[in-house]
């Protein structure tokens, strides 16, 4: 008996983990617009995405925030807001605060206005 439980512990070790995957989502893309909008007094372009439920806010080439983005999608409790780069932070902070105060009626007038720029 020695010998069959190393071989056992050794085929429990060997065997594939069974996990549930779900399959790949497809990737999100974002590629309706760009309109241009100021936000902390800064222009930003906005793009909308093909799920139509996010934009992409990205910072305009003379934006002092550049290079910077933010992330907003609709969700059952709201718009969530994210954001990520290296722009300057005094053109970033404001331009959030103002993204914060984005209504959910103005957000799908943005995302409609996006889609009619592909």
């Amino acid at each position: 008996m020695p010998t069959i439980v190393p071989v056992i512990a050794f085929a429990l070790l060997t065997l594939p983990v069974q996990q549930d995957h779900k399959p790949a989502e497809k990737p999100l893309q974002c590629m309706s617009g760009p309109i241009q909008r100021s936000f902390g007094g800064t222009e930003w372009l906005t793009y909308g995405c093909d799920d139509r439920r996010t934009l992409i806010v990205v910072s305009a080439p003379d934006n002092p925030a550049t290079p910077f983005v933010f992330t907003i999608t609709k969700t059952n409790r709201g718009l969530r807001i994210s954001g990520e780069g290296n722009g300057d932070q005094r053109s970033t902070a404001p331009a959030f605060e103002d993204l914060k105060k984005l209504s959910e009626e103005v957000f799908d007038q943005m995302l409609r206005e996006a889609e009619t720029r592909p």
